[in-house]
């Protein structure tokens, strides 16, 4: 099949205006004030940045897997304005080496940031992004208060995998007895299914989820002896709460 000239022009302007307009998406603007503008009113431009991973970009491992590549260009003359690397994508908290340019594309100013001084403000201690606070309340005969740790990477798109390990407390005739937990729960669509394990019990729940921040649910109880008390034994009824900073832990809202 041969294509004629006029259509093989008309395929490629198609395409060069397609991948201009693609472009124009992928660009944000600032002004003279490094406030997002329109390109009408911009000194300033910056691609949308890409993720490299962190050893990669500076040399060396800190508390995050990749940082955002930051290039921002004069846009008079389209020459490098900056270059480094940031924990964020708005290059709020830049790590390694930045570079400063002027217009002339000479390099006007750098400097090494320190990733500990920069983002976490002279060493205060940050909660790991792929950890969840995790507390917990039961019901199966008696009451049950726990709070441990979820590691929450292990699922894919909307199914979330929660593996978690706590403490818990629970009483019997005035006395307060310890529950170590260790438990996986499974969540989908603001459903849930869990299944977890004291050194007195094994359980099993299933119910509905608020977006991953709270699992309420009803299942059942088995203690691995009917001798020792406190004996955890029957339907159980439980509520979990989930804390983090970080939003993908969490269920999306989708509207329809």
């Amino acid at each position: 099949m041969q294509i004629s000239f006029r259509s093989g022009f008309l395929i490629l302007f198609f395409c060069l205006f397609f991948l201009k307009l693609s472009a124009q998406n992928d660009t944000i603007f600032f002004d003279k004030d490094w406030k997002i503008s329109t390109k009408e009113n911009a000194l300033y431009y910056r691609i949308n940045p890409l993720k490299i991973k962190t050893k990669k970009a500076i040399g060396y491992e800190t508390g995050t897997d990749s940082l955002f590549v930051i290039k921002d260009y004069y846009i008079n003359n389209n020459k490098l304005q900056f270059k480094g690397y940031s924990i964020d994508k708005d290059a709020n908290y830049l790590a390694g080496k930045a570079v400063w340019y002027d217009e002339n594309n000479r390099e006007s100013y750098s400097q090494d940031f320190n990733y500990k001084q920069t983002y976490y403000h002279s060493n205060r201690f940050q909660f790991p992004e792929s950890l969840i606070l995790n507390l917990s309340y039961s019901y199966a005969q008696r009451n049950q208060f726990t709070a441990g740790l979820e590691y929450w990477k292990c699922g894919s798109g909307e199914t979330k995998a929660f593996f978690g390990i706590g403490y818990g407390i629970t009483s019997y005739n005035n006395k307060y007895y310890g529950l170590p937990d260790l438990h996986l729960s499974v969540n989908r669509n603001l459903l849930f299914i869990k299944a977890g394990t004291s050194n007195r019990h094994a359980y099993a729940l299933a119910g509905v989820s608020a977006f991953n921040m709270m699992d309420l649910g009803i299942g059942y109880s088995l203690p691995y002896s009917n001798i020792n008390n406190p004996v955890i034994k029957g339907f159980t009824f439980g509520i979990t709460f989930r804390i983090t900073k970080n939003p993908d832990a969490y269920q999306k809202l989708k509207i329809m």
